[in-house]
């Protein structure tokens, strides 16, 4: 000890010290009061609410230390650490999530890291977080706590089952348990003492990710005995169909007559029941249901059979339509119907069930449907175009007929937004789509989809998400085909926000999905997702994956409908990413002369807006990148939505020199002051950096490009965030100013967190308990930080504070390592 204490004090630290025995406990007692000349800390933890195997020494071997209970990390901690052992950043909702499952537990934090290590998956989602099994930590803890009494791990089990329906009460655990209700409190009292659980009348397991453990290693027929036990006890007591539907539903035994019709129908819909679960229930409610039971569940039962088996599930669905004679319920098997068709791209194969929907509808007030459904049933091929016409949407409707006028209009939405021409037009028209209501929009599969999409498209996205929750709770709630096309106008509407990672999770776990359900009809959808997601993983600074995406989906050939246009481009900045320009403009140019082969305005997708022009001006093609601007600023002028005259004047900066270029890009960013939109603030910022560059003005563009890499470092922007700091470095040798910009983008996390600490004004003992760590560290984190910067000490901060820029990039958060050589890297030209 006195070798190993000779530079640096020593830690002794010691797990779970309460289970030593005596003879240890004396022993190290002994070996701590020989060393106590030395700087030597002992640091020993014990679990709350255990008893000690050694009382007496324990307290003597503890006596006058200091006590902390440990409270768990932060949310910014979990996320830290989840950064430390896996070296990869994570969206906010899955730290948040992570958070929240393990209560900032470090070692569960660290078995969550070992789960995402052996994830195939290159980006895990918070839904799968939040359903991880992971075995080894039942034993970690609860092992302890089980030998000291062997109910605990029935009694937490119990919790992880009572959960399903919501909450837990010592009542319902003793009747799941099989334990007495006596010997339950006593196990629950010292559950609470050990920290397992809350002390709170409603038991809770203090750990979510321990919960999902407890279930997972439950055998099938254990899991099966616990719910069924639950789901018998929660119907016996009054109000509580819910609940025992939901412990119902997580079984899987045999149905009899007990249950009402009620409770199966609410274990349909849990969401942890199976379409084959589904289809078990509903049957069932339908057998033993009085005579308004059928049309109850007759929609919900056909889409649980569409699911099992497509051609059968709308085989039966077109039966049950002869056999309703409510209007509502025809209307959402039709919904059903419609939604069944597209995912097989409504072949010609099918004409037979429009045949015999047409039978069953026919002199009713839906007799119109299989015919109008027909004008517009094959999947659209969205280009410029004139619906008027088709069938018979644009007659005059008689009162008492269901007409399809909200898929009418929503596609004239479309064919006029694609030509470009009047987008405000083409605005007013989705919004009279959307007035429809959704039973109506249902009728039709792209009805919803289509009116959303124009919105989102002509900038208004923040009414296109207003609208439809207005319209739906949840997109769960849709029929298949209509939720995916959906979810991805959601996920469009992510990237326009600038929520790159959540939009790219939804993409992700969409293109999953798509794996799964078949059907020629999901071709275009895939298009669309693989073409957004590849430009998604370009702009969070992932080439690897957006390489790997277009390989595995082998979008290599000329643009083929307007919607193949985004993996176009995502292969062209691949291409002068990786310096291979000629490549690069060969691709650009094949998206240029396709847009002006179909013709109209349209100033194209919200990827082409972000990034076409930028990149045509990058390459040279100067004229075709004039002619682009133009589109969009015409486009722009003509919506009403900030956000695209914002962008279009970004745009016309990036093409413009000297002070208009300036004016331009000032302007820009004026118009999105008090917005949310950081993301296209970032790219105008970065702009506006490389034109002052270029005019000489080193230190204002120091400061505008300081901006935009803290922007795109907040919304995950990594690409961005790398091209501006490499900028950044290029105009040190410019600037007269005594703190370097290269010094501050070298400084590691921790002595970054550290320094920004002692700039405002904190002493380094504060520094060290803040941060948990010893003052000596502090110290030898700001050495390093000082000699950097090449300053002294805290005497020379003012250096860091009045140099333009120099505490915004200190701030902004630590510098990535560079995945791309600096030339390719540059945002928008060559600094002079």
């Amino acid at each position: 000890m006195e070798e190993l204490t000779r530079h640096a004090p020593l830690a002794i630290a010691l797990d779970d010290v309460g289970q030593a025995t005596a003879a240890s406990l004396v022993r190290l007692q002994l070996a701590v009061q020989d060393v106590a000349h030395l700087p030597v800390v002992l640091v020993a933890s014990t679990r709350s609410g255990e008893p000690a195997a050694a009382p007496v020494e324990l307290a003597e071997l503890l006596s006058g230390a200091s006590n902390t209970i440990l409270l768990g990390l932060s949310e910014r901690e979990t996320g830290d650490l989840l950064f430390e052992r896996l070296r990869r950043r994570f969206d906010t909702d899955f730290v948040k999530t992570c958070h929240r499952i393990t209560l900032g537990n470090p070692f569960l934090i660290n078995a969550v890291c070992d789960w995402i290590r052996i994830q195939t998956s290159p980006a895990p989602t918070p839904t799968q977080l939040r359903k991880v099994v992971l075995p080894s930590v039942v034993e970690a803890m609860t092992g302890s706590a089980n030998r000291l009494d062997p109910r605990v791990r029935s009694v937490a089990e119990s919790i992880a089952v009572a959960a399903v329906s919501g909450e837990a009460d010592p009542a319902l655990l003793a009747s799941i348990s099989r334990n007495s209700l006596e010997d339950t409190l006593a196990t629950l009292d010292f559950m609470v003492r050990t920290r397992l659980t809350a002390d709170d009348h409603t038991v809770a397991l203090k750990h979510p990710l321990l919960a999902s453990a407890l279930l997972g290693s439950m055998t099938v027929m254990g899991r099966n005995a616990a719910h069924l036990a639950a789901a018998t006890f929660e119907h016996k007591r009054r109000d509580t169909e819910l609940r025992a539907a939901r412990h119902l539903a997580a079984s899987t035994v045999p149905l009899h007559a007990r249950w009402s019709v009620t409770t199966l129908i609410e274990a349909a819909r849990s969401n942890d029941a199976t379409a084959r679960d589904r289809v078990r229930f509903l049957e069932h409610a339908a057998q033993i249901g009085v005579e308004d039971t059928w049309p109850r569940v007759a929609p919900e039962l056909a889409q649980a059979q569409i699911t099992l088996n497509r051609d059968r599930g709308l085989r039966s669905a077109v039966e049950m339509l002869g056999g309703i004679t409510d209007a509502a319920v025809t209307r959402r098997l039709l919904a059903l119907i419609g939604s069944t068709l597209y995912e097989d791209n409504w072949h010609n194969g099918q004409s037979n069930v429009i045949e015999a929907v047409r039978t069953a509808v026919a002199g009713t007030e839906f007799h119109h449907w299989p015919q109008e459904f027909q004008a517009y049933g094959r999947v659209p091929s969205p280009t410029p175009m004139d619906v008027s016409h088709s069938g018979g949407a644009s007659s005059s409707p008689v009162s008492s007929d269901v007409r399809l006028h909200a898929v009418a209009t929503s596609l004239n939405a479309l064919s006029t937004l694609l030509q470009g021409k009047a987008p405000a037009t083409a605005l007013a028209d989705a919004r009279k789509a959307l007035d429809c209501g959704l039973e109506e929009l249902l009728l039709h599969p792209i009805a919803l989809p289509t009116a959303l999409s124009v919105l989102v498209y002509g900038g208004h996205h923040t009414e296109a998400s207003a609208r439809l929750r207005m319209l739906v709770a949840s997109t769960d709630h849709l029929p298949r085909w209509v939720r995916v096309a959906v979810e991805f106008i959601e996920a469009t509407r992510y990237y326009a926000e600038g929520e790159l990672y959540a939009a790219r999770r939804v993409l992700a776990a969409q293109l999953a999905d798509l794996s799964r359900y078949g059907g020629q009809g999901y071709g275009r959808l895939r298009t669309c997702i693989v073409g957004l997601l590849a430009n998604v993983h370009l702009d969070i600074g992932d080439t690897a994956a957006a390489a790997a995406l277009l390989r595995r989906h082998h979008h290599e050939g000329p643009p083929g409908e307007w919607y193949d246009l985004d993996a176009q481009l995502a292969r062209a900045r691949l291409q002068v990413n990786a310096a291979n320009v000629t490549g690069g403009v060969e691709k650009l140019l094949e998206i240029v002369r396709h847009r002006e082969t179909t013709g109209g305005s349209w100033p194209g997708t919200l990827c082409w807006r972000n990034e076409g022009v930028p990149l045509l001006a990058k390459v040279g093609a100067q004229e075709q990148a004039v002619r682009e601007a133009r589109r969009q600023t015409n486009f722009a002028d003509k919506t009403g939505s900030t956000l695209e005259r914002s962008r279009a004047l970004r745009i016309q900066g990036v093409l413009s020199q000297g002070d208009t270029a300036v004016k331009r890009l000032t302007m820009a960013a004026d118009l999105l002051a008090g917005t949310d939109n950081d993301l296209e603030l970032a790219r105008i910022c970065g702009a506006l950096g490389t034109v002052l560059a270029r005019l000489g003005r080193h230190d204002e563009a120091v400061a505008a490009l300081t901006r935009s890499g803290r922007l795109a470092a907040q919304r995950g922007a990594r690409d961005l965030e790398d091209r501006v700091h490499v900028q950044l470095v290029s105009l040190e040798s410019r600037l007269t100013q005594d703190i370097s910009v290269r010094g501050i983008l070298s400084l590691t996390p921790r002595e970054r967190e550290i320094l920004i600490d002692a700039v405002l004004g904190q002493a380094n003992n504060i520094i060290a308990g803040h941060r948990r760590i010893t003052r000596r560290t502090v110290e030898l984190h700001l050495s390093s930080a000082y000699r950097k910067l090449g300053i002294s000490g805290r005497d020379e901060f003012g250096k860091i504070l009045g140099s333009p820029g120099r505490w915004e990039i200190l701030t902004a958060g630590p510098k990535r390592r560079h995945h791309r050589s600096a030339r390719c890297a540059e945002p928008f030209g060559d600094v002079p």
